[in-house]
């Protein structure tokens, strides 16, 4: 394997500073003519997770967005901006259109030319060498384009511990169909192998990821934020998520994504294996970055076959992190009704209800509340025995 992470130092989101890492950190892999020429249409699938402004720290920062823009036309290329958002932001036009104001995006288009992405279609596509996933449906424009590059966000992730590069194609799978595949794929282990068959059937030329500022905690949408100061660089999703977890001092083999993509030989599981240009990993690394709370799933190793088999559902109850809405900061927008793929809250009173019966603790309904109003809490068992 010849895996190779840029590594750039970018102090905050002046357009100027951001322009010149992001062309360092690509010229470092050979320059953007290694990646995009002239007339080939470019998705540039960002992280477009809500209809949320750019300081929340939620979506790729539209001044790291526009200083990739400027390097495809740079290249002749032709650069659509795209994304299928979560479910809070419907995948219509006039969602879409919502998203893009609010992210900033809209303005980076009007700048600099670049087509934003009105097409909500979507078609199902074969994949016959995927590991768990045969057949996919995919939006049309990643179908449609020459080149993807992927632009994720550093930030934690409650359910996938991290989301990154290779997270983020998880926005290929258009809208509503994505809590299908958190109702199919409850076992974690299994939803990170199904995120890799995405990987492997977009393969993105080129990922750029924003970890200029980054978010740490409960993430992907309601953590602290956190100063990281860098721009990452790779023709490789999984190297990437590798040298982006470390850099905030997690193991990488305890982000599911890592540890399954190890098995599945995409890489040797040692970060030292990967060649990081630019700066070096001792001088960009974020002392004291706080992970998501731990969940004891029945998937976790801690527990055998048996026992998950047998006791998956107490366990479930009495040990996972449980999502609780909080009166006074819910607003009964409905956002989490709509995504959640059990069909396991109600509004009532002017306050989301769940039923932790049939929650499966995929955290759907905490990931995409843009009012924060959804709190993860611990059931008195998983207190008892101490769990984190």
């Amino acid at each position: 394997m010849n895996l190779q992470v840029a590594l750039v130092k970018c102090p905050n989101y002046q357009q100027s500073a951001v322009d010149r890492a992001v062309r360092e950190s690509i010229d470092l892999l050979g320059g953007i003519g290694q990646f995009v020429r002239p007339g080939q249409k470019v998705l540039l699938k960002v992280n477009l997770l809500s209809a949320t402004p750019p300081e929340r720290g939620i979506v790729t920062h539209p001044a790291v967005v526009e200083a990739m823009v400027r390097l495809v036309q740079e290249a002749g290329g032709n650069p659509l901006i795209a994304d299928s958002p979560g479910t809070s932001v419907p995948y219509t036009k006039a969602g879409l259109s919502r998203a893009y104001k609010a992210s900033g995006l809209w303005e980076v288009a009007e700048r600099t030319g670049a087509a934003l992405n009105w097409d909500t279609g979507s078609e199902e596509v074969s994949h016959p060498k995927g590991f768990l996933l045969k057949r996919l449906e995919v939006i049309r424009p990643v179908l449609e384009a020459d080149v993807v590059i992927s632009m994720p966000k550093l930030k934690t992730h409650t359910l996938m511990t991290f989301t990154g590069a290779t997270k983020i194609l998880f926005g290929v799978v258009p809208g509503l169909a994505k809590a299908i595949f958190h109702a199919r794929m409850r076992n974690v282990s299994h939803f990170a192998l199904m995120l890799l068959d995405i990987v492997s059937l977009v393969k993105p030329s080129l990922v750029l990821m924003d970890a200029v500022v980054g978010m740490e905690g409960d993430g992907p949408s309601n953590g602290p934020l956190r100063d990281i100061g860098v721009i990452l660089a790779s023709r490789d999703s999984v190297a990437l998520d590798a040298v982006a977890t470390s850099i905030v001092g997690f193991d990488p083999l305890k982000v599911p994504t890592l540890r399954e993509a190890a098995a599945r030989g995409l890489w040797t599981g040692q970060v030292g294996d990967i060649e990081t240009l630019g700066a070096s990993l001792n001088e960009v690394l974020v002392p004291d970055f706080r992970p998501p709370l731990t969940s004891l799933r029945p998937d976790a190793t801690l527990f055998s076959p048996f026992v998950t088999r047998h006791f998956g559902p107490l366990l479930t109850q009495y040990l996972t992190l449980r999502p609780v809405p909080q009166r006074g900061r819910c607003v009964a927008c409905g956002d989490c009704v709509a995504s959640c793929p059990q069909q396991a809250i109600t509004i009532v009173d002017g306050l989301a209800v769940i039923d932790y019966s049939r929650c499966i603790r995929c955290y759907c309904c905490h990931e995409l509340c843009t009012e924060g109003a959804i709190d993860l809490k611990r059931p008195w068992l998983g207190n008892l025995i101490g769990v984190r």
